[in-house]
This record gives C-alpha cells, structure tokens and sequence, in this order.
C-alpha cells in the first residue's frame, strides 16, 4: 500500500512539475508587430520566424532568460541610429558582425548565404522582407 502511494506520489509530482515546465514557455505575440523606432519601419511575424528558438532573439539577461520587447526601458532603449553602445536598438538589430548575441541582420545574411538575391531579400536596406 506504501508502495503505491509513493509511487502514485511521485507521478504526481512529475506530471506537476512537467506541466509547468510546459507553461514556462512563452507564447508568441500575434503577428503585425510595428517596430517604428527607428526611421524604417519593419513589421515583424512572429509565424514567419516559428522555426527559430525564442532565446536565439531573446537573449538572457543577468543570466535568466528575458522575452520582453527589445526596446523595453533600460534594454536598447538608445534610438539614434548613430549609437553604438549595447543600448543601441539600431545595433541590436543591424550589427553584422561581432556582436554578442545574435541580431537580425547577422541572421538575415547567415540563412542567406552566398547567394546574393537572397542576402539583398532578406538583409538589405530598402525593397527587402524588412523595409519593402
């Protein structure tokens, strides 16, 4: 009878802890997100990056895992396109090449490639997936 209750004890507490592990994930805004920060505007999907994983963008902060807005107050929260600190939002997005955390650009011209149509698709600066 010990046997069972502990053992039912157990599953309980798994299935308990599992389902909030499940619930810990965050659920991805609706599509249409307007970033206007900066002079071009992107309109940003969340369904056309669904293959991607939430902490390759979202990178942690102080060591936990952070899914606010990157322009959230005290983020990169800087939106003079000539700064280039961390608080940059225009670095946090466009900076190619050695940033700390992935940004969009690094990632736009990795998937892309060397072929160049799809660099200028995905990555450049006008009549792109970002700025049509």
């Amino acid at each position: 009878m010990m046997k069972k209750l502990f053992i039912g004890g157990v599953l309980l507490l798994s299935t308990a802890f599992a389902a909030s592990a499940f619930a810990a994930q965050p659920e991805a805004p609706a599509d249409g997100i307007k970033m206007n920060r900066m002079s071009k505007v992107v309109i940003f999907n969340h369904s056309t990056h669904k293959d991607i994983k939430c902490t390759d963008c979202h990178h942690p902060v102080d060591g936990k895992e952070d899914f606010r807005s990157c322009a959230t107050a005290g983020c990169h929260d800087n939106f003079d396109k000539k700064d280039k600190s961390v608080n940059s939002l225009y670095q946090a997005v466009h900076k190619a090449k050695d940033a700390k955390f992935k940004t969009c650009v690094a990632c736009h011209v990795a998937t892309a490639g060397d072929d160049k149509e799809k660099k200028k698709e995905l990555a450049g600066c006008a009549k792109s997936k970002c700025h049509p």
